[in-house]
């Protein structure tokens, strides 16, 4: 762990509890060791000293704070066609640790709308990674119940297809990659949206693979 998330990060006492609690009974935390902190908030490391524990948390005190230089942000946006939440969890750390900005979820014609997302379980998923890779920040989610809402909020579109200009002609500061369901996107989302683009894989890529590729493609 680079750092614990705790949303109290700054305050003179804070009480660990929960998973960050059990973390740090495994690395054997004594009275007067030092564990640092972030909140996500602010540009700060915030490093304090255990002064109780606890039978289920422990106490610690504010020994220092010290402003770190923010990390560059990429400013990567990207789309998924909502699919299984099961593999768009795993694919949540990759995403984050790249330093994607911003990933919306979409319901798309070829998702099962079946599937809901779980934010609350998605963002412990995203504050685990930040702690594991040292990211001062978390990936943006949001979500859009179908494809004509997306439009409406973002109007400079780039469906990742089978068919299309190679994917490094465009900007990625200035487009948002939409990756579809399994089977990609239906005829009629493609007549909505004229920009497309393809990766330049041999073989026919699920979802979660096309994603990352994309994010990797611009960020590696």
């Amino acid at each position: 762990m680079q750092f614990l998330y705790h949303l109290k990060s700054g305050d003179e006492i804070i009480e660990v509890n929960n998973e960050s609690f059990l973390h740090l009974k495994a690395r054997r935390i004594k009275i007067g060791d030092n564990v640092i902190f972030r909140n996500f908030n602010d540009s700060y490391a915030y490093t304090y000293e255990c002064i109780e524990i606890l039978r289920r948390s422990c106490i610690l005190k504010l020994k220092e704070k010290k402003e770190q230089k923010s990390q560059k942000q990429t400013n990567l946006h990207l789309a998924l066609a909502v699919i299984d939440p099961k593999n768009i969890e795993k694919i949540l750390p990759f995403l984050n640790e790249l330093g994607v900005f911003k990933l919306s979820f979409v319901y798309m014609d070829f998702s099962q709308k079946n599937f809901k997302l779980d934010f609350t379980r998605m963002e412990k998923i995203l504050i685990e990674s930040s702690q594991q890779c040292g990211r001062d920040s978390l990936l943006k989610l949001e979500l859009f119940e179908n494809f004509q809402l997306f439009q409406k909020a973002y109007k400079n579109i780039v469906l990742i297809d089978f068919e299309g200009e190679d994917l490094s002609l465009f900007e990625p500061k200035e487009h948002v990659f939409l990756v579809g369901a399994e089977g990609g996107f239906s005829e009629s989302e493609r007549k909505k949206c004229t920009k497309k683009a393809r990766l330049q894989a041999s073989y026919i890529l699920k979802a979660q693979t096309a994603i990352i590729g994309v994010a990797s493609k611009f960020i590696i």
